[in-house]
């Protein structure tokens, strides 16, 4: 049996969720735990923020950004369609220039898991040196 959309993003009961630009599907997946979920706004000591990635452009001032509002041990989630959404779609979403962005911010990425059929997250956490 697959895990839920929440175990695999480590959202536990209780958490503070951010959802930046969800979808809908995401937002009814997620609000049926029991958490403290804000739709397109931030607070200060989130559990968790998941941020469905427009433009790539100035990713990491944004990743930077996002950092100050996650607790220590918190965890950011990066959305971005799978790459063949990309391809279909002639997007100009590039992985590798994401992540060489977000690593200049103290974010390291250690976790991938499918959210649907079409997109994927990639979980940031603040480095253990800088926590």
């Amino acid at each position: 049996m697959e895990k839920d959309l929440s175990a695999k993003l480590g959202i536990k009961p209780g958490s503070k969720v951010c959802l930046l630009r969800p979808n809908e599907d995401t937002i009814s997946r997620i609000s049926s735990r029991e958490v403290n979920l804000l739709v397109n706004r931030l607070e200060e000591d989130c559990d968790v923020i998941l941020y469905w990635i427009g433009l790539p452009e100035y990713i990491g001032e944004k990743m930077a950004f996002l950092k100050t509002k996650i607790k220590p041990d918190g965890r950011i989630w990066v959305i971005m369609p799978k790459k063949e959404v990309v391809r279909a779609r002639n997007l100009t979403i590039d992985w590798s220039e994401i992540q060489k962005e977000v690593l200049k911010t103290k974010l390291v990425d250690n976790k991938v898991v499918s959210i649907n059929e079409e997109e994927y997250g990639t979980q940031f956490v603040i480095r253990k040196k800088y926590r």
